[in-house]
């Protein structure tokens, strides 16, 4: 549901301006990429980055620390951080207005979950989990933010994960063999259950039942047994090593499991399925170790039971924001 572009981003008085600053420009971040942004919501901040060096100063940190430009809009950045020192106050405006215009249009060729929703045949939004049943009697369930796409040819199945994850339930033909397509590399097989993941360079792949050829690169490829895993990247696959299903498939429940793991990981694995972004702040409190089975869809819950078990204050800024602290 989109919000009045006047009351996105909520006032944050009780915090320093560098903080409320970083605060706005990371809920305008999330804003941004949602699927029910509204023009009134971008004009509202187009508006917001308009009003002066502080504004754009901030939001350029949060490009940089969320890695949403690389390397380009890195360059991009440094050479307007030198336009911002040496330009007259009084061109201030246009020098902003162009930052800003490449700023977003970097981040929205960035972010590309719509383009990647688009051209598949089959996608998931922030938070959904879709089953689906192909003419070939195979099942696929994608997880959270994911997309992909199905083509039965008589000589090949073949699926292309464009995004996320997904867990496949191979129905058995020999004379089809079903590929699935993810990142720099394939997963082969016959009949089997496994899933496949796109975790930024890497594609992970985790065998549950049957067995699956991996290939990546120039490499000869690798041939997994039920409860191993493999991550492949463009040079090719990495060493085969054990996983816990129990743990790793706990999302098609609509749960996530997590053992002795650094609230920072927990918290960037729940991000994946809420909309906005929780942060943490302080790196002894990012290094916390959580054990636990929480509810995907009961994100209060989950939020309860994190601050009742580590004693930290969890604030919400926005209804894109939240900050877990120390208490």
């Amino acid at each position: 549901m989109s919000q009045d572009p006047e009351s996105t981003i909520a006032p944050m008085s009780d915090m320093p301006d560098s903080e409320q600053l970083f605060a706005e420009a990371t809920a305008w971040y999330y804003r941004l990429q949602a699927d029910d942004v509204t023009a009134a919501e971008r004009q509202a901040f187009a508006d917001w980055h308009l009003q002066g060096p502080e504004q754009a100063q901030a939001w350029a940190e949060v490009i940089a620390l969320l890695g949403a430009l690389q390397a380009p809009a890195r360059r991009v950045r440094e050479q307007q951080r030198e336009q911002w020192r040496t330009a007259p106050r009084r061109a201030w405006p246009k020098v902003a207005s162009a930052a800003a215009a490449v700023l977003t249009l970097g981040l929205l060729l960035s972010q590309t979950p719509w383009l990647d929703r688009w051209r598949a045949d089959y996608a998931t939004g922030t938070g959904e989990s879709r089953s689906v049943q192909l003419a070939d009697g195979s099942r696929i369930q994608l997880n959270t933010d994911s997309a992909l796409q199905v083509e039965l040819a008589h000589g090949e199945r073949r699926v292309h994960l464009l995004r996320g994850e997904a867990w496949f339930e191979v129905a058995r033909d020999p004379d089809r063999p079903f590929v699935v397509r993810a990142g720099d590399g394939w997963v082969k097989v016959v009949g089997t259950q496994f899933s496949v993941a796109l975790e930024g360079e890497q594609t992970r792949v985790q065998l549950a039942q049957g067995k699956v050829q991996v290939r990546a690169g120039e490499s000869s490829g690798v041939f997994l047994a039920p409860g191993q895993a493999v991550e492949y990247a463009a040079n090719g696959p990495g060493a085969i090593h054990p996983f816990e299903p129990g743990r790793a498939f706990a999302w098609r429940q609509r749960q996530l499991v997590f053992s002795q793991q650094p609230l920072a990981e927990v918290v960037a694995e729940l991000n994946r399925y809420w909309p906005g972004q929780t942060l943490v702040l302080g790196d002894a409190l990012r290094q916390r170790k959580v054990s636990g089975v929480f509810e995907i869809d009961k994100p209060e819950a989950v939020l309860r039971a994190l601050t009742h078990t580590l004693g930290v204050h969890a604030e919400q800024y926005t209804p894109y924001l939240r900050i877990l602290r120390e208490g």
